[in-house]
């Protein structure tokens, strides 16, 4: 089963690639005579002999050797679907063998393990079982490993027949939409008389395809005129609306800037008054301050003779309180009285506060007016 599974991939190598190849040229969706068949059939005598070997060289062969020998595409139809069924039967039956051994394995495999167990338990007596039960056990194990080998291969043979089963399958669905789709509606299936009914119709067709083209042509040459005409007169709207909104837009800027150098010369006029004012107020400051400063050195020099003159008179009365003191000295210390002495010497204190307290009466006139009274 193993060998059947291997031949059949091995057959099967060649069939995608032609599968993806272009056995026949491809149909341009016009039908052609049934005497087309015949060169179709002689460009497939060319084709290398491995690839005539494929199953879809042998369809598209039988194929054209139908309508080469009926010369007519009538029965076509049912020629292809009794070639698929022939070949989905073939398919089917390759498999016979196959499947055969499939069923067939478990049962040697059984037929094996009974053979074995007979073998194992045949001239065992209980003397013998109690002494060596190893050696029955050991048949039995034998026995059971053919089971277990058969079951073990019937999987494999069932899974790889399986996937050859399904990729051979694939080839004939293949094969199928290849021949249908490029020989089933090739050929012409007309008689004779409706033959010529057909060619005349044809012609008509064609005649009217072509006026319908001429007129499509023109009818689009129209348009595209007409389009063009169109788009020129948009585009010379469109630049006569630029040109007005560019118009529009220059005045409304030149008027927008006259507005604004009129409101600048305004406000420069404003500033250029407001700061005129502004360095009349200072420069009358200034002179304020400078007369205010003018009067308060004059008082501070007047003041300054004033306690220079007070000072000077102060010290001529000290002078005098000395001289005035030493003579009472003198005569506190002829006369030795020391009570009279003390009443002197108190009494040149008094004298000497008072008058240091109680300036001059010129001294007072001759200070002139604080800065703050003269500010």
């Amino acid at each position: 089963a193993l060998g059947a599974l291997a031949a059949k991939l091995m057959a099967l190598r060649a069939e995608p690639r032609a599968c993806r190849m272009a056995i026949v040229p491809p149909w341009d969706g016009r039908a052609v005579p049934v005497a087309e068949a015949g060169k179709l059939l002689a460009g497939l005598q060319r084709l290398p002999r491995r690839l005539q070997e494929t199953l879809i060289v042998r369809r598209v062969r039988a194929t054209l050797d139908f309508l080469c020998s009926r010369g007519s595409a009538a029965e076509l139809d049912d020629q292809l679907r009794a070639l698929a069924d022939t070949g989905a039967v073939a398919l089917e039956g390759s498999y016979g063998l196959i499947r055969f051994i499939t069923w067939a394995v478990p049962i040697l495999g059984f037929l094996g393990t009974v053979l074995g167990i007979t073998t194992a338990i045949s001239g065992v007596s209980p003397e013998v079982l109690e002494k060596s039960l190893s050696t029955v056990t050991d048949g039995l194990a034998e026995a059971f490993d053919t089971t277990a080998l058969a079951l073990a291969l019937t999987m494999l043979t069932m899974f790889l027949s399986f996937l050859v089963e399904r990729a051979e399958q694939g080839i004939h669905d293949q094969v199928d939409r290849y021949v249908d789709r490029e020989l089933a509606h090739r050929f012409e299936r007309a008689g004779s008389e409706e033959g010529k009914y057909v060619d005349g119709l044809r012609r008509h067709a064609e005649v009217l395809l072509q006026a319908v083209d001429g007129l499509v042509q023109r009818q689009a040459k129209l348009w595209a005129q007409t389009i063009e005409e169109a788009d020129r007169r948009r585009n010379d709207a469109e630049k006569r609306q630029q040109v007005l909104i560019t118009e529009a837009l220059e005045k409304a800027l030149e008027h927008t800037i006259e507005a604004h150098d009129r409101r600048l010369a305004a406000q420069e006029k404003q500033v250029a008054d407001h700061h005129a004012a502004l360095l009349g107020q200072l420069q009358a400051l200034a002179k304020s301050v400078g007369d205010t400063g003018n009067e308060q050195q004059a008082s501070l020099a007047q003041v300054a003779a004033g306690i220079a003159a007070q000072l000077q008179d102060s010290d001529k009365y000290l002078r005098r309180l000395q001289e005035t003191l030493n003579q009472n000295l003198a005569a506190l210390a002829g006369a030795g009285t020391f009570e009279q002495a003390i009443h002197s010497l108190t009494a040149a204190i008094h004298l000497m506060t008072a008058r240091t307290a109680t300036p001059p009466a010129g001294a007072a006139s001759r200070i002139g007016p604080r800065p703050g009274a003269a500010a």
